[in-house]
Order: structure tokens, then sequence, then C-alpha cells
């Protein structure tokens, strides 16, 4: 295999090689693992505030739908006091309140990222093209160079040859 467009072009082949990879593969793939790592915390916050939600209820109502180690020692040891259920019940009304505007943070967290991603790949999408223009040009510059210069060769050669 030949040498590649980079040699041709007066690129090492270093930088070209980077200037690939961050087209194709880095800042895309950047983007979207964050995006992946954002949507993951928005529904880990989302699970845990529906099981804060449950346990609200089953303190308030009495009743425990899954099997739990409280369960367990309710059963065992008794019932707890109102007072303790009372506070129990309030701190984990706060944890909710909490819990719902971490979730209202996230979600807005994640569509500003979303519109900001548009924006970057826009700008990534441009700088691209930008690149690969100004790579071709000074391609084509070059050829048109090496053309000239092949064709002072063959106008120097003629003219040895003539003056045989």
């Amino acid at each position: 295999m030949g040498p590649g467009i980079e040699s041709r072009i007066g690129l090492p082949a270093q930088e070209a090689t980077k200037i690939k990879w961050q087209h194709f593969f880095f800042i895309p793939r950047a983007v979207c693992r964050k995006h992946e790592l954002m949507q993951y915390d928005l529904e880990m916050a989302a699970q845990d505030l529906a099981s804060k939600k449950q346990q609200c209820e089953e303190l308030a109502t009495g009743t425990v739908r899954t099997f739990s180690l409280k369960g367990m020692t309710t059963k065992l040891f008794g019932q707890e006091t109102p007072e303790q259920r009372e506070a129990r019940i309030k701190v984990l009304e706060e944890q909710i309140t909490e819990g719902e505007q971490q979730l209202k943070s996230k979600n807005l967290e994640g569509r500003e990222f979303v519109k900001n991603a548009w924006a970057d790949i826009e700008r990534f999408r441009e700088q691209k093209n930008h690149d690969l223009k100004e790579a071709l040009i000074s391609y084509a510059v070059m050829q048109i160079s090496m053309c000239k210069k092949g064709i002072q060769v063959w106008t120097n050669a003629k003219e040895c040859f003539s003056k045989m």
C-alpha cells in the first residue's frame, strides 16, 4: 500500500491521524458517553424517589408489599410507636421533596446538555468540513506545484535534447 494522503499534503502522519480520530471518534463518542451517564443519574434519582414514596406509603398504611428486613423485625418485635412512625414519615417526606427537586434539576440539566450538545455537534461538523476542505485545497495546490515542476523538468530535458 502506498503513502497516504497525509504525506502528500504535507501533514505529519501523527497530526493527520489525530485529526481523523478527533473528527470521527473521540468528540462524538465523548458527547454520547456524557449523555449516557447523565441519563443513568436521572434514572437512579427516579428509582430512589419511587422507593422513598413506596416506603412512605407503607409506613402510612402499615402494610408492607415486599419482603424486607424492616418488615421481619416488625413481625418479630412488634410495631413502632406512633411517634416513631410519624418521625420516620416526616423524614421520608423531606427526602421525597428533596428527591423531587433533584429529579427536576437533573431533567433540566439533561435538556440543557442535549441543547448544548446539538450546538457542539453542529459546530464540530462545520469544523470537520472546514478542516477537510483545507486539507483538500492544500493537496490540490501541492499537486499543481508538482505538475509545474514536472513540466519544468520536461521543458529542460526537451531543450537539452534540442541542443544535441
